[in-house]
Parts: C-alpha cells; sequence; structure tokens
C-alpha cells in the first residue's frame, strides 16, 4: 500500500498548535544536538512571518509541513524549514507535496520568480536531492553549523516537479 499526504493549509489556532508540536518532537532532524529553547526560539522568531502547508496522512495526523515566507522583493519565496516524517519518506511523496505547495504558491502570489532556501552542509543526502533542482550560490554559517544556499527559477521548480510526477 503506497502512503499518501493530503495538503492542509494551516490557518486556524488548531492548526498552528499542531504545527508547533509537531516542530518540536521532530526538529531532531535539523540537527540531535538542536535544545528545546532553541527550537522553541526559532518558532518565535519566524512564526509571524510565515506561512506554512501542512500535510497529514489519511489518518488526520500532521506527518509533514513546509514553512515558507515571501521575500521584500514581492519575487522570491524562501523555504524556512521543512520536515517529512520518517515513515513517509520517498520519492513519490516528495514530489507530490513539493508539487502541491508550488501550486499553492503560484496562486497565492503569482509574482514570485525565485525559490530560495538554505540546507545544513553535512546533510548529505538533503544536499544530493536538492542539487538535482537547485543550483548551488554559497554558504553562510547558520544557527546550528554550516549551512549551503540554493535557489532556483521558479518556472523551473514546476517543470521539474511536473517531470518527477512522470517517473
Amino acid at each position: 500500500m503506497t502512503k499518501r499526504l493530503y495538503a492542509k493549509n494551516c490557518e486556524t489556532d488548531s492548526d498552528y498548535a499542531r504545527f508547533a508540536k509537531f516542530y518540536i518532537a521532530e526538529s531532531y532532524q535539523f540537527d540531535r544536538q538542536l535544545s528545546l529553547l532553541e527550537t522553541i526560539g526559532h518558532l518565535m522568531t519566524t512564526l509571524q512571518d510565515s506561512r506554512f502547508m501542512l500535510y497529514e496522512n489519511a489518518q488526520g495526523e500532521l506527518a509533514a509541513y513546509l514553512q515558507y515566507r515571501y521575500e521584500s522583493d514581492g519575487e522570491t519565496v524562501f523555504i524556512e524549514s521543512a520536515i517529512l516524517a520518517e515513515p513517509y519518506r520517498s520519492s513519490w511523496i516528495f514530489y507530490r507535496g513539493f508539487g502541491d505547495w508550488v501550486r499553492k504558491v503560484e496562486n497565492e502570489h503569482r509574482g514570485v520568480r525565485l525559490v530560495r532556501f538554505y540546507v545544513l552542509a553535512n546533510q548529505t543526502y538533503l544536499n544530493r536531492l536538492y542539487a538535482k533542482f537547485a543550483k548551488y550560490v554559497g554558504e553562510r554559517e547558520g544557527g546550528t553549523g554550516r549551512e549551503v544556499v540554493y535557489e532556483t527559477a521558479f518556472a523551473d521548480l514546476w517543470a521539474y516537479l511536473k517531470a518527477g510526477e512522470r517517473k
């Protein structure tokens, strides 16, 4: 049986509470040394300016999220963070969920031309995955270590994800 996740907008206080609980429980995926205080601090500093797409399983349990914000230039969307629970990690779920988010951004903010995000440099698997659809533009020192900066044209990401749906 193929696992499936269903995209849901994060709109109500209950949605935000579910997100925060999931984020705190799964934040070890960013860095196993990340403390609860650092995790809550990150939430507090990014929550107000961010938007969220939640992904639930068939039982309505939260299994993933994508946190993002629109930059002041109006043409860049920045992915702040994303987590996909381990039981749901597969190429098909990745392509489908990322595609749901791209459609949401396209409907929400038509002026987006560029997608930018960071990933920890020591996350080998994620760096290989993201290099398939985004270009390396540099590195920076992040809150939990060295981060690789990626970006891609919104149209190119959309084309990549459509190609992935046919795999």
